[in-house]
């Protein structure tokens, strides 16, 4: 098996886990929602859901699509992220410093980096 299947299935994984907090840590999630979107807990718990499916169709023929879409979904959702380092918001019980808010950041771009690397795995 290649560096880049393991990859896929780690990722995977790393997002399935990442999807289930959503529905075992809601008041977390509801936290960092911004606050001129209704519905938190539902756009946090779909969002949760996405962050488990498209993963999953890494698997399938549908990778390249399910790549792109993770993509655009990992832009999207760090907008969150960025709402709360503006707004100094907690994570939880703690604050970010400037420089945690940049190391998240960019993590966000490795994710998204990732995801290009296996938008371009051809097996």
């Amino acid at each position: 098996m290649d560096i880049t299947r393991v990859l896929i299935y780690v990722y995977i994984i790393f997002f399935f886990g990442a999807g289930i907090n959503h529905f075992l840590n809601p008041q977390f999630y509801d936290a960092i929602v911004p606050d001129f979107l209704p519905y938190p807990r539902f756009i946090h718990q779909f969002t949760g859901i996405l962050e488990i499916l498209i993963p999953l169709l890494f698997l399938t023929r549908f990778r390249k699509e399910a790549a792109l879409v993770m993509i655009v979904f990992l832009v999207l959702i760090y907008g969150a992220n960025l709402y709360v380092w503006i707004n100094n918001l907690p994570y939880g019980n703690s604050y970010f410093t400037t420089q945690q808010h940049f190391f998240r950041f960019l993590l966000q771009l490795l994710y998204i980096y990732i995801t290009y690397v296996i938008y371009m795995y051809d097996n």
